[in-house]
């Protein structure tokens, strides 16, 4: 699938080589995942761009920065740095703790295997539903909607979008916090003890039980902790 930023002017960048994966085109709003997040230092194009995005699905940022530093520690593990996998891990057991006292402000209803948890998003993105080049027109259209959401504008963004026939959805990635929070804290505990194989399996659990759900750009749900 191809990855590049967000917004309009990415969709048409992405839409006008003909690059494909299964007919849909994914515009995310975080950068890459395997690139830690606590270095990342976010121009205020991106941060506007990240903002725009994201406010289609209320994104819970200690539940991002928790996937990011459980990926970074995965990765440390991988490459033999014990010290830095210990400090990815810390960063995510503090980070995933908020995120579970918090969670209720961000959980989502899911289509999952029933778990008495909270899914909470920790990226969101748009995503085109078109297997075709744009036409002119529709590059017109998609350089107005791309103006509207730097705007934060969402409903005027989707107004262009529907007049020129670009089909547009919202897809989240979720994950279950208490879950999350339960094996990122016994990842720390078996990477004190020095058994990094277990506790990579541990993080791993984590990256598996995380549930991506597709939302029609009208109906994204309320947080069901939302007053």
């Amino acid at each position: 699938m191809i990855r590049q930023r967000l917004l309009a002017a990415a969709i048409v960048s992405v839409l006008s080589t003909g690059m494909f994966d299964s007919g849909m085109v994914a515009v995310y709003a975080a950068d890459d995942a395997d690139a830690p997040a606590s270095t990342s230092a976010p121009t205020a194009e991106k941060a506007a761009d990240d903002a725009a995005e994201k406010d289609f699905v209320k994104v819970s940022e200690d539940a991002l920065l928790t996937m990011r530093d459980l990926r970074s520690a995965r990765l440390a593990i991988f490459n033999g740095l014990p010290d830095q996998a210990r400090t990815y891990v810390d960063a995510s057991v503090a980070r995933v703790a908020m995120a579970a006292q918090d969670a209720e402000r961000y959980a989502l209803d899911t289509k999952a295997p029933p778990m008495e948890d909270s899914y909470i998003p920790f990226d969101a993105s748009l995503t085109v539903m078109d297997t075709l080049e744009p036409s002119a027109e529709q590059a017109e259209h998609i350089q107005k909607a791309n103006k509207h959401l730097r705007k934060g504008e969402k409903k005027e963004a989707m107004e262009v979008l529907k007049l020129g026939e670009i089909d547009v959805a919202v897809t989240a990635g979720l994950i279950p916090v208490k879950f999350a929070k339960d094996h990122i804290d016994d990842a720390a505990k078996l990477i004190g003890e020095g058994k990094y194989y277990e506790a990579n399996l541990a993080l791993k659990a984590v990256e598996d039980a995380v549930v991506i759900e597709t939302f029609a750009i009208d109906a994204v749900p309320e947080p069901k902790g939302k007053s």
